[in-house]
């Protein structure tokens, strides 16, 4: 019984507290012009019934920690042997077997999936980005989404007082301005750690997002328009959306092959050296500021990169580019994929965009045989997931911390390093 103490005293406090506004309601007595109280309890069980999914997911996770208590279910799911010299082989010659069945994909999906696949691919190359700071060196960075914003609103104010100024100029001359900025940020910023660092940058992106909703040149809130000679466009047969989905893909390759060879080098060791422990690093010889503002600085300019794709791909930038929620979200693709693996943000990169895509698309389904042939609660649930997303990305996270700490693909030197911190 003690046991169950604090949950019983727990519930009973939320009772008391709650009582009056679920179970109760104010009625006007126009007879006496008074206000009286009722009992009213709809408004409890409908509102403990909009919050059964919620239950339903703490029961889930529940049932599971006890389950894994039980039969230690979470070693079954470690990396082994044989995953990890599959891993190392699927590292050597991942360009020869995944680039042919990507490409493929022009001719295989539709225009409205072929935008999607685009987009894919843009937060791929912002995971991949941000991958260098967060996993790979250490950094806590928050406002990731202003170097995203930046290189997207170079491009469509330069063509708009160059004239002609199209994507394939403005994203090799905003990958090293993105870097520029993203030094001349670190330079003041780095010596900060942890929280400190992310609430600075954090600081940056959203005073970026504020100057440009206040600049009449930016376009203010309403954003600015690309001209359609400055976009991708259809080429030698293929249509805008098959062009787009293949420049990407071509510079999501380049990026992961270019990170990878990156982080097997010396400068790559010297980054997991400061991660691990930035004192030893520097008492062995490696310049750790120097090496922390490499890493700033090309994370920054690959961001930028995908800020131009992503306006010559839409054909439009605005503010929101650079919004708080923007930045959680690609830090959260690399914390789901796995911290320090490249192939592991990718997977989380495409996995956090696309599940909640999908789930938007079922409401779309509301008048096939299959969901009216279902019963009228589970298609209210069916229909209303999109509703659930953030219920179902939290449960997810929370599974991972418990099983998979280093996240997806990540390694188990990682898991250690979490565990053990």
């Amino acid at each position: 019984m003690a046991r169950w103490r604090p949950y019983l005293l727990g519930l009973l406090g939320v009772a008391a507290l709650t009582f009056p506004f679920l179970w109760l309601q104010l009625r006007p007595n126009t007879t006496d012009n008074t206000i009286q109280t009722a009992w009213a309890p709809e408004h409890g069980l409908q509102f403990f019934g909009d919050l059964l999914p919620v239950f339903l997911a703490a029961l889930l996770i529940w049932l599971g920690v006890r389950a894994n208590r039980r039969w230690r279910l979470s070693d079954t799911i470690a990396l082994t042997a044989a995953w990890q010299s599959a891993d190392k082989t699927w590292s050597r010659y991942w360009a020869w077997i995944a680039m042919p069945l990507v490409l493929c994909g022009t001719f295989g999906f539709g225009p409205s999936n072929l935008t999607l696949m685009t987009d894919v691919g843009i937060y791929m190359l912002l995971a991949l980005g941000l991958n260098i700071t967060v996993g790979m060196t250490g950094l806590l960075v928050l406002g990731y989404a202003g170097f995203y914003a930046f290189g997207a609103y170079f491009f469509a104010i330069t063509q708009q007082h160059a004239g002609f100024f199209p994507w394939w100029i403005a994203a090799p001359v905003a990958f090293p301005l993105g870097g520029l900025m993203g030094y001349l940020l670190g330079l003041p910023c780095l010596r900060l750690r942890g929280d400190y660092l992310a609430i600075v940058t954090l600081g940056f992106a959203e005073a970026f997002r504020e100057t440009i909703s206040n600049l009449d040149f930016t376009g203010g809130a309403q954003g600015l328009s690309i001209e359609a000679g400055n976009k991708l466009r259809g080429l030698a047969g293929l249509s805008h959306q098959q062009v787009a989905y293949v420049v990407v893909a071509l510079v999501v390759f380049l990026a992961v092959f270019f990170v990878q060879r990156l982080y097997h080098s010396p400068i790559g060791r010297a980054w997991v050296a400061i991660r691990e422990n930035e004192i030893a690093a520097s008492a062995v010889g490696v310049p750790v500021v120097q090496m922390k503002l490499f890493a700033f600085s090309l994370s920054a300019a690959i961001a930028a990169a995908a800020g131009v794709l992503s306006g010559a791909s839409d054909g439009f930038v605005s503010p929101t580019l650079c919004q708080f929620n923007q930045s959680i979200s690609i830090l959260a693709m690399v914390i789901l994929g796995g911290l320090g693996n490249t192939y592991g943000v990718l997977l989380g990169a495409a996995l956090l965009y696309l599940v909640p895509e999908y789930l938007k698309r079922v409401s779309m389904l509301q008048d096939s045989a299959f969901f009216t042939s279902l019963p009228d609660f589970l298609r209210a649930s069916f229909l209303h997931l999109a509703d659930y997303q953030f219920l179902i990305f939290g449960a997810v996270m929370v599974l991972m911390m418990l099983y998979r700490p280093q996240g997806l693909l990540g390694s188990t030197r990682r898991k250690e390093e979490i565990l053990h911190r």
